[in-house]
């Protein structure tokens, strides 16, 4: 893992929040369950008599509630569900000399970022996401911004698409695709939408180790929606057997895991420069969150599975 130095390097030896997830993520389970709640801001309860001013829900990583997407947020950035935000969406687009005239499909939306992103550049966008609560997420936020004619969102699952005959220049995803069953059929699929000179630009997992170790099972069984993954050398040669031209498949792990390194931080510090405390229940949502990327994260940093991005285009 990238040793990321300590802004505030503590003179009394305090364990800070950073090095605990961190620590988390190397197995230290004792770590983030028992040591976190000493580090984050007090927590509060409601005060007697009064309503709490958001409602007490149990944390939950198996649907996108209304709460979780407001923490979430809260971690990664109003509008995103996902670490990094419109830096980390910037490193897909900024190669494919995007413009107006470009039919542009992303597959596995989320929240929306991305097609937010690049409606304000003045372009236009289809966008699916299979997930109801984050379809309609996508869409509120899009309209608050006045961004909705720009974005055509549907809430669609990505193994039952169907798209028109060479009519697309660009596919984008970013995490999108974990989950999709049947990879070959819709690279097929997507290698049959796009029209001569098109771009293919994705960020997905893959399987790079073993799937008999502990940490793959507890990296499978953690995920919501359970992963289907291919290896970077099968990937390879489902593009290849389509008449993909590879440009690149590289492993991009380290950016993902910077993201939440910084937001997890980032969260910490900003409550604690406003001087805020936080109820026991946002306190709990934080800490669910955290478990769940430091799964992921210590399945790669395990090499069980990778981040790679993918960037290919098409002749004909």
């Amino acid at each position: 893992m990238t040793v990321v130095a300590k802004e505030n390097p503590e003179q009394d030896g305090e364990i800070t929040w950073r090095e605990k997830l961190r620590a988390w993520w190397h197995g230290d389970d004792y770590a983030m369950r028992h040591m976190l709640p000493d580090e984050m801001p007090e927590a509060v309860a409601p005060e007697a008599g009064g309503e709490p001013a958001v409602p007490v829900e149990t944390p939950t990583i198996e649907r996108w509630t209304p709460r979780r997407q407001q923490i979430v947020q809260r971690l990664f950035g109003e509008g995103f569900n996902q670490p990094g935000g419109e830096e980390l969406m910037k490193t897909l687009t900024q190669p494919l000399g995007l413009n107006p005239n470009m039919s542009i499909t992303e597959l596995g939306s989320g929240m929306g970022g991305m097609s937010r992103m690049l409606a304000r550049d003045g372009l236009w966008i289809d966008a699916y996401e299979p997930d109801p609560d984050l379809f309609t997420a996508a869409g509120e936020l899009a309209r608050s911004q006045g961004l909705r004619q720009r974005t055509n969102l549907k809430n669609q699952p990505l193994d039952d698409l169907k798209f028109k005959r060479k009519s697309i220049d660009v596919f984008l995803s970013k995490e999108g695709l974990m989950s999709v069953q049947d990879k070959r059929l819709l690279l097929a699929k997507i290698r049959a939408a796009m029209k001569p000179g098109g771009q293919l630009m994705l960020t997905d997992f893959l399987l790079t180790g073993p799937t008999d170790s502990r940490i793959y099972e507890v990296w499978w069984e953690r995920e919501p929606v359970k992963p289907h993954l291919l290896t970077p050398e099968g990937l390879q040669a489902e593009l290849e057997s389509l008449n993909f031209v590879i440009c690149y498949i590289e492993d991009v792990s380290h950016e993902v895991k910077s993201a939440v390194i910084d937001a997890f931080s980032g969260y910490d510090r900003d409550l604690k420069l406003l001087g805020k405390n936080i109820n026991e229940n946002e306190r709990d949502w934080v800490i669910s969150e955290g478990e769940h990327w430091a799964i992921r994260i210590s399945a790669m940093d395990a090499n069980i599975v990778r981040l790679y991005r993918i960037y290919c285009r098409v002749v004909d």
